[in-house]
């Protein structure tokens, strides 16, 4: 076994509770839309956005910690895009095969669904299929409009090289420098913006940008993590930064601040969660289910359109009752049951699939070796 291969990391506990609650509060967020007077709640919702940006400088502090020095060769690169492709595609795919058949269906007048030309645009179908959404192509998010992220997430991934490149020849100094020119660019693209929504920290359909700014400063979490010694490090004073975070979105403080106070609480938990004894038995126990953050934030479209928009509307005809938010308890157990059943039972076995098949590919393209 190769030195690179033998690596332990730490499990960060605590990071996959913040990623899980980060899920579903996205989850909440688009449940509260079929909701009997729903703008109060959504609006209570949508204070909290820079949360889902939390979600990415985490993704972007692991990925930096275990690639940084990992993917500056040819071979290397490409083992690290195909293991994040076989986990992330498999349930793209699913889900997209879902939309799509939808859309067909309403295409097709044999359901009823709001939005047949925008949502279940077929034309957006094949950019979709190659996650390259969220790169500015389109103007509104179709079919599972949730995996603009995961095409965010793909963009950042194949520009790892860069933060690699930039953080081994220039250290914390030359993240901050991408970091800075990539606000700038966000910055410059947003200047006509009228509302929040057209802003860089909002977007979506061009949300590429967005997501490497925030995998970005992760890794400069990350480097600025290495340098701090671990006795700064406390798990409450890290819940306590990520609340203060949360009253500066409701105070309207700003994206800016509330990712700075993001960025402490994920510094603070970190000092502590990489020292070897400091494992803890409340959050290996709620491992089973911090673990099902991506199948909850991928399958929750799935559950609202069958839940929402077919059993509440279909069967019950969508009455203006408070009745609602005791059957929203239903589509939210469904999408951890089916979460975890996916991950079982799909996404685990396709990744291992891909990644077996990408290495009998590396094999047989190998020369042969005397």
């Amino acid at each position: 076994m190769t030195a690179s291969a033998a690596r332990r990391y730490p499990d960060y506990g605590t990071f996959a509770v913040w990623r899980l609650l980060a899920a579903m509060l996205v989850m909440g967020y688009h449940f509260s839309f079929s909701a009997p007077h729903d703008d109060a709640l959504t609006t209570w919702f949508e204070h909290m956005n820079p949360l889902l940006d939390m979600f990415f400088v985490l993704s972007g502090f692991l990925i930096y910690e275990r690639y940084h020095d990992r993917v500056l060769t040819r071979g290397a690169y490409g083992r690290f895009v195909l293991r994040r492709l076989s986990r992330l595609y498999p349930l793209h795919l699913a889900t997209l095969g879902f939309f799509a058949a939808v859309g067909m269906a309403a295409h097709a007048g044999l359901i009823e669904a709001g939005g047949i030309d925008s949502r279940y645009d077929m034309s957006q179908l094949l950019t979709n299929l190659f996650l390259l959404q969220a790169w500015g192509v389109h103007d509104t998010l179709t079919f599972n409009y949730v995996s603009w992220s995961l095409s965010g997430e793909w963009f950042a991934y194949l520009m790892l090289p860069v933060l690699a490149f930039a953080g081994l020849r220039m250290g914390l100094a030359g993240l901050v420098a991408v970091l800075a020119l990539t606000l700038a660019g966000l910055e410059w693209a947003s200047r006509d913006a009228t509302d929040y929504s057209q802003t860089w920290y909002d977007a979506k359909s061009w949300g590429a940008g967005r997501i490497f700014a925030d995998f970005t400063f992760g890794a400069i979490l990350f480097r600025i993590v290495g340098r701090l010694p671990a006795r700064l490090g406390s798990r409450p004073a890290g819940w306590m930064f990520l609340g203060l975070s949360i009253v500066t979105m409701f105070a309207g403080m700003g994206t800016y601040v509330a990712l700075a106070l993001i960025g402490c609480a994920i510094v603070c938990v970190a000092l502590v969660e990489r020292q070897p004894d400091s494992a803890s038995s409340l959050l290996t126990g709620l491992a089973p289910v911090t673990i099902l953050s991506y199948g909850i934030y991928m399958w929750h479209p799935v559950m609202e359109t069958l839940f929402f928009s077919g059993v509440w509307k279909l069967a019950f005809g969508a009455p203006e009752t408070s009745l609602f938010y005791l059957f929203a308890a239903v589509p939210v157990v469904a999408t951890f049951v089916v979460a975890a059943l996916s991950l079982r039972f799909f996404e685990t076995p396709a990744a291992r699939a891909i990644m077996a098949l990408g290495d009998r590919q590396r094999k047989a393209v190998q020369p042969a070796r005397a």
